[in-house]
């Protein structure tokens, strides 16, 4: 996994995604105190929006070059950054008042261990807060795309079922305040062939998946063209996710 997540230059996909890490943001609303940790940050888009509304930040990701790219990113601004698994950070219990992840957690193989890893280092009465591809979104849809010609590796939890509001709420049974907004970040390319140029460059699955047998990753790229319109035309679409957050009871 940590080969996976260094496998392309995420930098210009992380700024495509960075509306979507305000709306996470927005939904928290952190207060000028609290300490907030950033699980499976990328670059830093969230940290640097939590940073700026006046949040202490710690970052973590699994990914050393991710790490490394976000600690260049936020240089100055006073965000720590750390390596760490999300279903095993290296950090003591309630540690945060708040924990968020921008389209990080979702992709951990065991929704049960991360969720219980966040619940740990949040204090009682701390907030989560994550957004999740929806699965009948354009990423959603992309998604299933892969898995029809890559295959899904075995013990590893599905991530669009973070995207379907009846999974989250029985996840988070142990949370109260549960708040599920449906969002969409708009996705926007010259054409087709344009967006999976970008991907293969920039996405770490697809980098990764291009760099497999050749004839696999032609018909996977094939098919997400299709999937993004017409060959000769500019691809215009909103990509469908879910800004949830919720809060832990105090003990």
């Amino acid at each position: 996994m940590r080969s996976l997540w260094s496998g392309a230059d995420y930098r210009p996909l992380s700024s495509l995604l960075a509306p979507a890490a305000r709306d996470l943001v927005d939904a928290v609303a952190p207060g000028g105190t609290e300490q907030v940790l950033d699980v499976a940050a990328g670059t830093g888009s969230a940290a640097l929006e939590l940073r700026e509304r006046g949040a202490a930040v710690l970052a973590t990701d699994l990914a050393p070059r991710m790490v490394e790219l976000g600690r260049e990113r936020t240089a100055g601004t006073g965000i720590v950054w750390l390596e760490g698994d999300a279903e095993d950070l290296p950090l003591p219990d309630g540690v945060a008042d708040v924990v968020v992840s921008s389209f990080g957690m979702i992709f951990a193989p065991r929704p049960e261990v991360v969720l219980a890893e966040l619940r740990r280092v949040l204090v009682p009465g701390g907030r989560l807060g994550f957004t999740a591809w929806t699965p009948d979104g354009f990423m959603g849809r992309m998604s299933t795309v892969m898995r029809t010609h890559t295959g899904t590796p075995p013990g590893v939890a599905d991530p669009l079922d973070w995207g379907r509001p009846e999974a989250v709420e029985q996840r988070l049974s142990g949370f109260t305040g549960i708040r599920i907004a449906e969002r969409g970040l708009p996705w926007h390319f010259d054409s087709p062939a344009a967006m999976t140029t970008f991907l293969r460059r920039h996405s770490p699955a697809h980098a990764a998946a291009a760099a497999g047998p050749v004839g696999r990753a032609t018909a996977m790229f094939d098919d997400i063209e299709a999937l993004a319109g017409a060959p000769d035309r500019p691809v215009r679409l909103d990509a469908g996710y879910l800004v949830v957050d919720a809060t832990l009871p105090s003990r």
